[in-house]
């Protein structure tokens, strides 16, 4: 078997080909996470994104893409924004996800969303949930049944919206909304959410600007991003921005004016978005892991989501390997809600990690995230 790394812009066309043809093959990586485009244009924002491309005499049986920091370890393409991620492999690949990452000489690689690739809960990793709903049977049927399973919050949903028609004459409901405007706003009341909740601002670094710049005004053979907004009257209430594949659309970042929070502008506009997808040939919707009270009311089924620590190769017991297995354990044998404490603070600071990539920003936002919020 043959393993080899390469920097996004060193491929051939025939290898991003390759690399389209093995995401095409099966269903599961419809997710628009794992389209090349995606990786690709992650790559032009992050000097430190690879793509493995594992081979053997039968041809490329598995691509991943990645991003390799100090110490030979990988986080997943475009974290912390990648909602999915791990390898994308061929239907009879027996190899493991470890077994990769050994091939390409991978330390490990830390996740949040990866996709298991057995029904085993992956050695390693912490299994839960991840919330879909479906509309293989249309909007009517969803509706109907999701208003039977949660009859309060749909007789709640109800009154919101005769009280947004009788006191804004109306709402504006935009499926596709291009506007600079709209996609300004969206930025600028979720930065303005993470200031207000004390939560690391995940959008306040160079490369995910341009990232963002990029994605929003792309258009590939599968992949686009999506905005939506939802106006009271003449006045914006809510957006989010959703990235898109040829069935599913995935719940990416959405805000609202907190000015129309007692109009539960997050749940009309969800509504909205639901009732819209069924209209343009859309099945899925992913809102990712967590029991967010509208992922409950929204949601009909789950697909397995793992995360935690994969390891690769021999990992290096510097340090920080080791004060990072010492703080795991210490999760597993706290009490509660000590264990939960330390939980929560190790995966802020696994985001920072991903998001600022050089030692002085890290050690910047560990600072500023300790001093905004607790962590509890």
């Amino acid at each position: 078997m043959k393993f080899e790394l390469y920097r996004p812009q060193d491929l051939s066309a025939e290898q991003w080909q390759t690399y389209a043809a093995l995401r095409d093959a099966r269903a599961i990586y419809d997710d628009p996470f794992f389209d090349p485009d995606f990786a690709r244009m992650v790559g032009e924002v992050r000097d430190d994104t690879r793509i493995g491309f594992a081979s053997d005499k039968g041809g490329v049986f598995a691509v991943w893409a990645l991003h390799i920091r100090p110490g030979n370890w990988a986080r997943p393409i475009g974290a912390p924004f990648s909602d999915w991620h791990g390898p994308i492999v061929s239907e009879d690949t027996e190899i493991s996800a470890q077994e990769i990452l050994s091939g390409f000489d991978i330390s490990g690689i830390t996740s949040q969303g990866f996709q298991p690739l057995r029904v085993a809960a992956t050695p390693g990793m912490t299994r839960k949930g991840a919330n879909i709903t479906s509309l293989a049977q249309g909007w009517d049927a969803y509706f109907d049944e999701q208003q039977t399973l949660w009859p309060k919050h749909f007789k709640k949903m109800r009154r919101v919206y005769r009280n947004v028609e009788r006191e804004f004459q109306g709402f504006e409901f935009r499926w596709s909304d291009r506007t600079d405007a709209t996609f300004q706003r969206l930025m600028t009341l979720k930065r303005a959410q993470y200031a207000r909740t004390g939560l690391y601002d995940v959008l306040n670094a160079p490369w995910t600007q341009a990232l963002f710049d990029r994605l929003r005004r792309f258009e590939g053979r599968r992949l686009r991003a999506r905005l939506s907004s939802l106006h009271f009257g003449e006045e914006f209430a809510a957006a989010e921005l959703n990235l898109q594949s040829n069935t599913v659309l995935h719940g990416w970042i959405t805000a609202f004016d907190p000015s129309f929070g007692t109009y539960s502008p997050g749940n009309m506009l969800m509504q909205e978005v639901l009732r819209a997808m069924s209209q343009h040939g859309l099945d899925v919707y992913d809102s990712g892991p967590g029991l967010d009270h509208y992922k409950r009311h929204y949601s009909n089924l789950q697909l397995p989501i793992e995360s935690g620590v994969l390891s690769g190769s021999a990992v290096p017991l510097t340090p920080a390997r080791v004060a990072g297995k010492v703080w795991r354990i210490g999760e597993q044998i706290m009490p509660s809600p000590a264990g939960s404490l330390m939980a929560r603070a190790r995966r802020r600071m696994d985001q920072i990690a991903a998001v600022d990539t050089s030692f002085k920003g890290r050690a910047g936002g560990f600072i500023k995230a300790l001093q905004n919020r607790p962590v509890s």
